[in-house]
């Protein structure tokens, strides 16, 4: 009787090999260049929006600004000019004028033409040099007489006549002319008033073709 023998063969290699085709590997990849490019596009836009809130804050800013700037140019302005005396006021002695430090100003003599160096109304002059500054409104005294100065000092002007002018409530009352000399000239004349000047003043330097060079405007008030 023939013997039955089953031959078993295994083979490993080729079973190593299907598991490896069924469990495949996974390998990760990283793409630089697209991460770096969405990181850019990020920061663009972050950049971009700080911009605009920044430049909406600016112009709300000057937005208010002028907003404030308009309502402070409506406001009233005050001006140093020319006192006028209000006929309604009641009479008023110097004592009441000197304590107003709203009312005691120094009038500032306008200069219109650069070759004027000095110009001012002032007290008695003094080697050749202006005197004090006279206050406004001049306060007079019954009986009292003051002498006002008109201190000019101009250049160059040999070409022209020159003279001060004065005037009370725009007519002339007193007009004096200068010979000039080469260089630098200082022109002083002088008025003098009682309280029966009583009212506005003007001196101006004016050459004879009636340019004016300066000018003052004062109150006499008595």
């Amino acid at each position: 009787m023939a013997e039955n023998r089953v031959v078993i063969k295994i083979n490993y290699d080729k079973d190593k090999h299907r598991k490896a085709l069924i469990d495949p590997k996974m390998v990760t990849v990283w793409h630089t260049r697209r991460i770096l490019a969405a990181i850019a596009i990020l920061v663009l836009m972050l950049m971009l929006m700080v911009l605009w809130f920044s430049a909406e804050d600016t112009a709300n800013n000057i937005q208010q600004a002028g907003e404030q700037g308009g309502a402070e140019s409506s406001a009233p302005i005050q001006t140093s000019g020319v006192i006028k005396p209000d006929v309604n006021d009641s009479p008023v002695n110097s004592e009441d004028l000197t304590r107003q430090s709203g009312i005691v100003k120094r009038p500032a003599a306008i200069i219109f033409d650069k070759r004027v160096i000095r110009a001012a109304l002032t007290t008695v002059p003094k080697s050749g040099e202006p005197g004090d500054s006279i206050k406004v409104p001049v306060v007079m005294q019954p009986n009292e007489t003051l002498e006002l100065f008109y201190f000019s000092e101009i250049r160059n002007r040999k070409d022209l006549l020159l003279f001060h002018r004065w005037f009370k409530g725009g007519r002339l009352v007193y007009k004096k002319q200068f010979d000039l000399g080469p260089g630098r000239n200082k022109l002083i004349s002088s008025k003098k008033v009682t309280v029966k000047d009583a009212g506005e003043w003007q001196v101006v330097l004016i050459d004879n073709r009636g340019k004016v060079f300066s000018e003052v405007n004062f109150l006499i008030n008595p």
